[in-house]
């Protein structure tokens, strides 16, 4: 009875430790949380206070430069007027010492008692001549009388509206991420609108990604995020990543008619495990460049490339682009293979083919529906999804035409090769 008890407590002692545990990660969680909206909090207030400080700063630098502007104007009306007052005040100033000086001449004339030669009085006598008539001076309606007007309660009511609604405060960002799938050199970001209560069309999205885990670490947040896409949809696969490294990304809507993005989602970090798609090294008629992405056909003989592992399966997307190309015959082009098969081409068992002239083949066998034929400049897309056991159904489009397929494969993985084949040289392919 005792050991059964004992038992019974142990047990007890167990689920309670369990639970402890349990209760533990909650705290840290709700730990996590409390240092979110903190931080969150912290660096909004530091961000109204740049804004703000950067709208003073702004508004009074207009204000001086504004008040200098008029001041400049004054001054030059100032100018404008006094230039002809002080030539017109020079010229009365002239007149009035050499009238003064005659009127002293005559003065001293009479002192001596009118004892001058009659040459002197007639001398005297016709200065007066060259007295002239006064001169013009403008009158008060001609010259400026400056003045300044400015409608300061207009002006200070249209202030407090415009600044009365700048900024916004937002608790969360109108968009977050759903989920991240790891696919090969590359990650599926997917988010949704979970602002429910502004009905309005988003108009387009923008995702931005920043290398490492920069979580919290406020001098990284802004100086190291890019640009990765711009656009209505709400998912995008970013490539050229490397596999084991972690990346941030942070994603924001703009509605139809705004001209700022709204506020950015919670950061969220991911990490791709799968290595990037490539080509196989070991083909000496191919070279291979651009860290093992483009294969450019370097001989006369016919030869099938293959990828570096079988790397292709559902739920992944891969996309050749055509860089260089020949004339194309009828046993060149681009395929998925079961395995890598010998021979000189992919019209065989076990291969979904599509040539340079658009034609498909599965299984070494020619399907109706054509696409269009590989050029310069042309991308082939392949998708596909697993259907059931090993039935996989894959999706081709080339230059906006699609074709979709239903293939059973051998692979017990549901993973496959990529290839490509030609026999001309020249033909240049890049695969991401």
């Amino acid at each position: 009875m005792e050991d059964i008890s004992k038992k019974t407590i142990i047990e007890t002692i167990d689920t309670a430790k369990e639970y402890a545990s349990k209760l533990e990660e909650l705290l840290k969680s709700v730990e996590v949380a409390k240092e979110q909206v903190n931080t969150s909090t912290k660096r909004t207030i530091e961000d109204i206070d740049s804004a703000f400080d950067l709208f003073t700063s702004i508004v009074v630098d207009a204000l001086h430069k504004r008040r200098n502007i008029l001041k400049s104007e004054a001054l030059k009306f100032q100018e404008d007027g006094l230039v002809p007052l002080m030539e017109c005040h020079d010229l009365i100033a002239g007149k009035l010492k050499s009238t003064q000086l005659y009127i002293e001449e005559g003065r001293n004339i009479l002192r001596v008692g009118g004892l001058t030669s009659p040459e002197e009085t007639l001398r005297f006598s016709e200065q007066a001549s060259q007295l002239g008539s006064l001169p013009e001076v403008p009158s008060l309606e001609e010259v400026p009388e400056v003045s300044f007007q400015c409608p300061v309660e207009s002006v200070r009511l249209a202030l407090e509206r415009t600044l009365t609604g700048v900024g916004e405060i937002s608790r969360m960002g109108p968009v977050q991420f759903t989920e991240v799938d790891e696919k090969p050199g590359a990650l599926l970001v997917r988010w949704e609108e979970v602002d429910f209560e502004r009905m309005v069309d988003v108009h387009s999205f923008r995702l931005q990604m920043a290398y490492d885990d920069v979580r919290g670490q406020m001098n990284l947040m802004e100086s190291n995020f890019h640009d990765v896409y711009f656009g209505p949809e709400c998912q995008h696969l970013v490539r050229d990543l490397r596999p084991g490294v972690p990346y941030t990304f942070r994603v924001c809507c703009r509605v139809e008619g705004d001209t700022e993005w709204s506020a950015w989602s919670l950061p969220r970090v991911a990490t791709t495990s799968y290595d990037p798609f490539c080509w196989d090294l070991t083909n000496p008629n191919y070279m291979i460049t651009n860290e093992n992405k483009i294969a450019t056909k370097t001989s006369a003989d016919q030869s099938v490339l293959f990828s570096s592992a079988a790397q292709f399966g559902p739920g992944h997307s891969i996309e050749f682009t055509i860089l260089e190309c020949g004339i194309g015959c009828s046993d060149e082009g681009i395929g998925l293979v079961n395995t890598r098969v010998e021979g000189e081409n992919l019209l065989q068992s076990g291969a979904l083919f599509l040539n340079t002239k658009g034609c498909v083949f599965v299984d070494g066998r020619e399907k109706t529906t054509k696409l269009p034929r590989l050029e310069k400049g042309s991308k082939v897309c392949f998708t596909c999804e697993h259907i059931r056991d090993n039935k996989i159904r894959v999706n081709i489009d080339s230059n906006n035409k699609t074709v979709t397929y239903d293939w059973n494969i051998s692979s017990p993985d549901l993973k496959l090769y990529f290839a490509i084949c030609f026999g001309e040289c020249g033909w240049k392919v890049l695969v991401e």
